[in-house]
């Protein structure tokens, strides 16, 4: 078949492709990731790239994203374009889904357990030598040593394992080093990882991988020691078949597209691999087992296992707890026989990522009633204490991060993530994320940018609390527009956009939906224990959305309960630490499956009250000023302030 090259800019990067491929899927290949929030319907229209030379197979022409001056100039929307001849594209900022902010990530906290008990460990040995007299077989000779020295009866070995062990047993005359699973599915079935000459130095390490809709982590822990060793992060590559777990679901069910998504979040934890190698030269070769926590659709999809029954009734994942893996099931380039863990999940969307949480917090052991969130598309939520817990999924949509949005975009350099608005001078003051060739301009609104915008205009009288936004108050900044006002955030002359990025109130519709979703998820599970927002101890924010959240802010939008700021706490990817612990302790692994066992999901869709709950969240920050008052009484002081004053 014949094959075309795609050069990409303003990277130059070549990729090569076959006629009919999709661009998003062709840029994606070489890490270049193209928004594609609809998952290639085109229906989201953040996918505009540039046709700068060549042809593309484009059936729908201009559209509906896209005018007849803009699509006579080469703009695009990549996902309805198909490759049919060598072509040149430039991908502008808005549109790439640019990993460099994970270069900003800040190192987070050393994850120590209290005893180290891995479920894996070196053992040593010494073999007596075959002879004449004793022709016994390496493998049955191996076996007997092991129950004679730890009392191992018939450890299980893998066929890579044992193409190498004759030679292993030989090289150190029948000296031996063994390395042991003992795998927590089965209890008390033991497999034999490798078997080498002895080498007391030889360090012993695990994987622990979080893969989230939207970025995959991984961490090398040191299983000898117990220290956490190199950690890096990068963008999940299935966005480019969609940016949440529901367009994933759909493109899982067509055709191929449950093993190409597979291949992606392989290829991505391959990668990081790679990344560790680099910091720490060999540490793949000891790499002796995986621990991974996910949502319940990337677990399925991290697996090759079609995750379609989870968005049909009854809603019934195809596993909740599942078997021990190896990485030669899954294409991980480490020793075929290397086990892998994957974090057993609640729900359909309640998935192994929130056990993990669950666990990296410690609420399950601590008398304080406690709300833990990962606040995303698919928000999860979990309430209770050391005696009870119950948890739920609230579908918040993707406007945090940025979906649904006009110049909504992810947390990454030049995304608005901090806005001020001076009450004097009705003028505002932003700040954009670094750094980068695009940190001076603005190029979009990230999920916290947005949150911050919203709190300080309603505040300020600009946005009332149904979210329309009054022309009078900020004079030259609200103006008209097809659909409906919208407020000048940055003018073109000083966006990297050569366009205006405006803040519309669909975007705070949208932002108001999300918000509401959450909120109304946390007084659903309250009330159905007979509880109340007063009764909440503690706050847990989790995830890394979580971590550039304005606490104030949030409050005022009416994301998060209005309780005092010592009642919140932070903890991270928590998905990460939860896979970290339960690599270094066996305990906290089957610690992990009673915190699942024992949490109890709410279908809120099918809980009384909860389509209510959110009916009356759907205000800023709420219809209900006793839930609020402390917000409600600062918009109220500073309304008065302004009464004086032609804009009030």
């Amino acid at each position: 078949m014949t094959r075309y090259k795609i050069t990409l800019l303003p990277e130059e990067v070549v990729a090569e492709a076959e006629a009919g491929e999709s661009l998003v899927e062709v840029a994606s290949r070489v890490s270049r990731h193209i928004n594609a929030s609809c998952g290639g319907e085109g229906v989201c229209g953040r996918c505009r790239v540039e046709l700068k030379a060549g042809q593309l197979d484009d059936p729908d022409g201009p559209g509906a994203f896209l005018s007849e001056d803009e699509y006579r100039r080469g703009l695009r929307l990549a996902c309805r374009c198909r490759v049919q001849g060598d072509a040149t594209i430039f991908i502008p900022p808005e549109s790439r889904a640019d990993a460099s902010v994970f270069a900003l990530a800040l190192a987070e906290a050393e994850v120590t357990v209290d005893r180290l008990e891995p479920m894996c460990r070196n053992l040593t040995l010494q073999l007596p030598p075959p002879s004449a007299g004793d022709n016994l077989g390496d493998y049955d000779r191996l076996q007997h040593q092991l129950a004679a020295d730890y009392n191992l009866v018939n450890p299980v070995m893998d066929l890579a394992t044992l193409r190498e062990m004759p030679e292993a047993l030989r090289a150190a005359d029948f000296a031996a080093q063994v390395t042991l699973f003992e795998d927590p599915v089965r209890p008390g079935q033991a497999h034999l990882l490798a078997v080498r000459p002895p080498q007391p130095s030889r360090p012993l390490y695990a994987l622990a991988v979080d893969i989230g809709t939207t970025t995959v982590w991984a961490r090398l822990v040191n299983l000898t020691t117990g220290e956490n060793g190199p950690s890096h992060g990068d963008l999940n590559s299935q966005i480019s078949f969609g940016e949440d777990v529901i367009s994933r679901i759909v493109f899982a069910g067509k055709g191929d597209g449950a093993a190409r998504l597979q291949e992606r979040v392989v290829a991505n934890i391959n990668n990081l691999i790679d990344l560790i190698e680099k910091d720490l030269p060999g540490a793949r070769e000891h790499i002796a087992m995986v621990v991974m926590a996910g949502n319940t659709t990337m677990s399925h999809l991290f697996a090759g296992v079609n995750p379609r029954h989870i968005r049909l009734a009854p809603y019934v994942p195809a596993a909740a707890d599942w078997p021990t893996l190896k990485a030669a099931d899954l294409g991980l380039n480490l020793k075929p026989p290397v086990p892998i863990l994957i974090y057993p999940s609640v729900s359909s969307y309640v998935g192994g990522d929130i056990v993990a949480g669950v666990l990296a917090s410690e609420m399950y052991k601590r008398p304080e009633l406690t709300l833990f969130i990962d606040i995303g598309t698919n928000g999860e939520i979990v309430v209770g204490n050391q005696d009870w817990m119950t948890c739920a999924a609230c579908s918040a949509g993707p406007a945090f991060e940025g979906g649904g949005v006009k110049f909504g975009m992810r947390a990454a350099p030049g995304a608005i993530n901090q806005f001020y608005f001076d009450q004097q001078t009705r003028k505002h003051h932003l700040a954009v994320i670094g750094p980068g060739p695009e940190a001076a301009r603005p190029i979009g609104i990230c999920g916290s940018g947005l949150i911050n915008i919203v709190a300080e205009l309603f505040l300020a009288g600009v946005l009332d609390p149904q979210g329309k936004l009054a022309p009078q108050a900020a004079p030259g900044l609200v103006r008209p527009s097809e659909d409906g006002q919208e407020y000048l955030l940055c003018p073109a002359a000083e966006t990297g956009l050569e366009r205006d990025i405006v803040l519309t109130e669909i975007d705070v519709e949208n932002l108001i939906r999300a918000k509401g979703a959450m909120y109304s998820g946390y007084q659903t599970l309250l009330e159905g224990v007979g509880l109340t927002m007063a009764d909440l101890e503690k706050v847990i924010i989790g995830g890394g959305f979580g971590k550039s959240i304005n606490l104030k802010n949030a409050i005022t939008v009416g994301l998060l309960p209005e309780l005092p700021a010592d009642k919140f706490a932070y903890i991270g990817n928590s998905s990460l630490t939860g896979a970290t612990l339960a690599a270094l302790s066996g305990e906290l692994w089957q610690k992990a499956g009673e915190i699942k066992r024992n949490m109890t999901n709410f279908e809120l869709s099918e809980t009384p009250g909860y389509m209510d709950y959110y009916m009356a969240s759907q205000f800023l920050p709420h219809t209900r000023s006793d839930l609020f008052p402390e917000t409600l009484a600062e918009a109220a002081r500073l309304r008065l302030a302004r009464k004086d004053t032609p804009w009030a």
